[in-house]
């Protein structure tokens, strides 16, 4: 019985803490100038910043995700419209929930504003799972 109360503490206390994290600070759209536009979350575990850098000659879409899920399968990166219904995958984020990706020239920005960041199956399908982490629009 005592076990089950403190098991059932810890549960609430780790659950107020992850909401806390991913919510706090969301009066704002950029934690900072280094991070990128903050993104919306969709699910309460995650918060994520994207924000793509030009200072270098190419196009580097930079996007951090934490409180990644565990899963068996992968996270995909993607641009897509405003509509949410034309997609680009950029590629995958790494373990540590960090990706800095090349955005090709011929990718307009002004089109493809939103970033999307996906579970993926290991399925051999190249479509988005419908399954999204975090999305909204990046800075730079």
């Amino acid at each position: 019985m005592t076990l089950a109360a403190c098991a059932a503490l810890f549960g609430a206390a780790a659950g107020s803490g992850v909401t806390w994290w991913a919510t706090r600070d969301s009066s704002s759209t950029a934690r900072s100038s280094d991070d990128g536009r903050r993104l919306n979350s969709l699910r309460a575990s995650s918060a994520g910043y994207a924000r793509v850098d030009d200072s270098g000659g190419g196009r580097i879409l930079d996007v951090t995700v934490r409180g990644l899920p565990s899963t068996s399968g992968y996270f995909e990166v993607w641009l897509m419209d405003r509509t949410h219904s034309k997609l680009v995958s950029m590629g995958v984020l790494g373990p540590d929930g960090h990706a800095a990706l090349p955005v090709p020239q011929n990718i307009d920005l002004g089109e493809y504003s939103v970033v999307d960041v996906s579970v993926q199956r290991f399925n051999g399908s190249s479509d988005h799972s419908g399954d999204s982490l975090v999305r909204g629009p990046f800075s730079g």
